[in-house]
């Protein structure tokens, strides 16, 4: 399913969700709109059944009692008044809207009601009674009547307070409901916010990784690299651009190789005519020559030997990126160091530069290529002698670590751990005092035939593949190339690291080229 897609439908999802919990709440707020409608309609017909109608009921029977004592026409009106008020607004609660309790309650008081026919009448009627104790007799019966009706009437009362009661509670528990739905629907609707956010996340996350992944090893030059198609998004489709670019990448960059080394190979032997003509001449085997033309033939020999050096370092560089395997020693680390020292102190000494040499208190041992670890060290110290001014001073030093100095980024010492957890880490650094390196360029030095300002204006200047083979070589020895900053001033500091690196007990005496299987020597 594409991207877009999961996203509409993560978003029309939510917004049902959201719709449906909106409606919920619409109906919720209507039904106790009603509800409080209800409420006051119950409110109105407890009022009109409880209070009222009982202070009625009880008038009328002091008004009977009154008039048939004084038979006073004004008390058998205020009674009329008070029984028509009664029936009128018993009839007005006989058209509500009523329960089933209260309308059977309401039946038993109609029927009270009717059965006392016309009180007024029957009220007028005492004054035709010709005794005291016929009027007493009557006035006790009506009395009995008024009394039920008023019991009744109050019974009416109750069923509309039960009633008002029961409706409240049932609002009560509904928006208790309410509630309580809309806390499960709102955290329900979070839950499946955060899964389908995270599947989501992870399902763009995931081909974002690999892509990034890949496009780091593109750009360290691991050109077999593929993303994988088989999804059915938009990153299938980068993917199988960014596959059709890599392959694309490494026929180019194979028939690159192949043009530097077939260049390469083929200037070598001309050159090497080139170089063995020029020596004839300077030995001078044809004739003697003049001071002039001697000078002229050493500036072309050494012409020559710069640019001999430069098609060794594209062979060489070729045969690396070819995957050609190291071959592995125990080998004498101090030794391989003094051996690259005294190569190089016949560059420094022309332009007056010290190398300082700091050696390891007792010997060390490690396994390694030992001509391409002497190789890094010739490159690493003809750069540092290159780039230092005339009369400085270049260091190079070498330790061996059990533990990460604070000097050492933790990634670099990480990378180099994980590869030799048993044994030590062989910590190479050669210091200059040259014009530094900015920070924006520290890490692409070492990329092919890059060269900083700087270094294109140096005398003397490379190629730009020095740097770029001890990065290969250190790579394939599973160790870390990187230059930091002088921290004595103006320069730079290479760093190497490499694993399999022992200290050698006072008995053990290997020589730099002998060759020992791995774990053998006696070490502490």
């Amino acid at each position: 399913m594409k991207v877009a897609t999961k996203l509409r439908a993560a978003f029309a999802l939510y917004i049902t969700l959201l719709g449906v919990l909106l409606i919920y709440h619409v109906s919720t707020i209507r039904h106790v709109v009603a509800t409080g409608h209800e409420l006051s309609e119950l409110s109105e017909r407890v009022r009109a059944t409880s209070t009222e109608q009982y202070m009625r009921i009880a008038q009328l029977g002091e008004n009977a009692a009154k008039y048939s004592i004084t038979r006073d026409p004004g008390y058998l009106d205020k009674f009329d008044q008070l029984a028509t008020a009664y029936a009128s607004e018993f009839q007005t609660l006989e058209e509500m809207p009523l329960s089933d309790r209260e309308r059977k309650e309401i039946d038993v008081v109609a029927n009270q009601w009717h059965a006392l026919g016309s009180p007024t009448r029957r009220l007028a009627s005492f004054a035709r009674l010709g005794s005291l104790n016929a009027v007493q007799d009557s006035l006790g019966a009506l009395q009995g009547q008024l009394d039920a009706l008023q019991a009744l009437t109050q019974r009416v009362g109750e069923a509309s307070q039960s009633e008002m009661e029961a409706r409240l509670a049932q609002s009560s528990s509904a928006a208790t409901l309410a509630e309580r739905i809309s806390w499960i629907a709102a955290l329900g609707i979070l839950f499946l916010s955060l899964v389908l956010s995270a599947l989501i996340a992870r399902s763009i996350s995931e081909p974002l990784h690999r892509l990034t992944e890949g496009t780091r090893k593109v750009a360290q030059g691991q050109f077999d690299y593929r993303l994988d198609t088989t999804r059915d998004d938009e990153f299938a489709q980068v993917a199988r651009a960014f596959n059709s670019m890599t392959e694309r990448l490494a026929v180019l960059d194979r028939m690159k190789r192949d043009f530097v080394t077939g260049v390469s190979h083929d200037l070598k032997t001309p050159l090497t005519s080139m170089q063995e003509t020029i020596s004839i001449l300077l030995d001078e085997v044809p004739g003697p020559l003049t001071d002039k033309q001697r000078t002229l033939l050493v500036l072309n020999q050494q012409s020559g030997a710069r640019l001999s050096g430069m098609l060794a370092k594209l062979l060489n560089l070729s045969r690396l990126e070819g995957g050609l395997p190291p071959e592995m020693q125990v080998t004498d680390g101090a030794q391989l160091l003094r051996r690259a020292v005294a190569q190089a102190e016949s560059a420094a000494e022309e332009h007056g530069i010290h190398i300082d040499v700091m050696e390891p208190d007792r010997k060390v041992l490690v396994e390694c290529d030992q001509d391409r670890i002497l190789q890094v060290l010739d490159n690493l110290l003809e750069n540092a002698i290159k780039f230092s001014p005339d009369g400085g001073e270049v260091r190079a030093e070498m330790r061996v670590l059990a533990a990460r100095p604070d000097q050492i980024p933790p990634a670099r010492w990480a990378a180099v751990r994980s590869q030799r957890q048993e044994s030590s880490v062989m910590w190479i650094t050669v210091t200059d005092h040259g014009p530094g390196i900015p920070d924006s360029e520290k890490e692409r030095i070492f990329e092919r035939f890059y060269q900083t300002p700087s270094g294109r204006a140096v005398r003397h200047r490379g190629v730009g593949l020095g740097l770029t083979i001890c990065r290969e070589i250190v790579k394939v020895h599973s160790g870390v190339i990187w230059v930091a900053d002088n921290p004595a001033g103006n320069g730079t500091v290479f760093n190497v690291l490499l694993p399999g690196a022992f200290r050698a007990s006072p008995e053990a005496t290997i020589a730099a080229s002998a060759s020992v299987p791995s774990g053998s020597p006696s070490v502490v």
